[in-house]
Formats: structure tokens, sequence, C-alpha cells
């Protein structure tokens, strides 16, 4: 008789104790790192400028770091509740070290618009960013071609009316 395979969804281990590290696609260490904002961009999620768009970033804490790591994404969370043309907008956790933000925008504009926005000035806080990331931000740049919008954690989501 075959042994049932597991569930390959359901990972029991606590995100605390997970080694798992989240790929990226181009690890980058602050010693290389040349630019004014601890980030690093990549991705053709521009490809005509028109339609939805979307940002993936990839924050790795240092060890020890994690806590710090979540307060900066509660602050970057305060900040895009104040972007009308932000959202949804999700921080994940993929194991105890690897910190994960999805956010969309409906057209290019509010996606600059957000990067100059409260949320994503928040990454202008370099000093304290080095201190607490293993290496700068890596952004990853998306087109959003298809979506379900009408539903969110479950519950039905009402457009706002402006």
């Amino acid at each position: 008789m075959a042994e049932a395979l597991g569930d390959p969804y359901l990972d029991t281990t606590p995100v605390s104790k997970s080694t798992a590290e989240f790929p990226t696609l181009k690890p980058t260490t602050w010693k290389e790192f040349k630019g004014p904002i601890p980030v690093e961009v990549t991705g053709a999620g521009d490809v005509d400028g028109t339609g939805r768009k979307a940002f993936f970033l990839h924050l790795e804490a240092k060890p020890g770091k994690e806590d710090a790591v979540q307060a900066f994404l509660r602050d970057i969370n305060k900040g895009v509740d104040e972007e009308p043309l932000t959202g949804p907008w999700f921080a994940l956790r993929y194991s105890k070290t690897s910190f994960l933000i999805f956010e969309a925008f409906p057209d290019h504009s509010g996606r600059r618009e957000h990067t100059m926005g409260p949320g994503g000035a928040q990454f202008l806080r370099v000093a304290e960013i080095e201190d607490f990331l293993a290496f700068p931000t890596q952004i990853y740049k998306f087109d959003v071609l298809h979506g379900k919008f009408g539903i969110m954690m479950g519950q039905p989501v009402t457009p706002v009316v402006t």
C-alpha cells in the first residue's frame, strides 16, 4: 500500500524557526551599494506604461533585527493608509528573517505618487535601514494582468465612491 503524501502547502514549522530564504534576483551587499536610497529595482513592470501596476519588495533582516523590520513595516503601513491610490497593500513574512511587501496601484502615476508619498518616503531612513537590513531592499515592478478585487480577507469590499 502506498504511503499517503502530505499536504505540500501545509508546513507546520513556526515562522520563528524557519530557515528558508526568499530567493533574490540580485542580492547586493551594503558595501557594493552605491545608490542614494537603499533599494535595488528590477522588472519590466512598465511594458506599455498603461494599466494596473504593482511592486513586490523583499526585505531581508539581519539576524536579531527582525523586530526592527516589523516596526519599519508598521511605519510604512501608516504611510500607505494616507495614500488614496495605494492598495491593496500587504506586509508579509516568509521566514524568520525574510519579509515582503505587495502593493498595487491603479496605474503608473499612482505607483509613482506612492514612491514620493508617506509610505515610500520611509525608505529615506537610510542609516536606520542599513542597521537592520542584511542588504538593500529588492523591488520588483509588475504589470497587474488579472485580479480578484471584490473580496478582501474573505469579506466583500465595497468600492469607495468619490
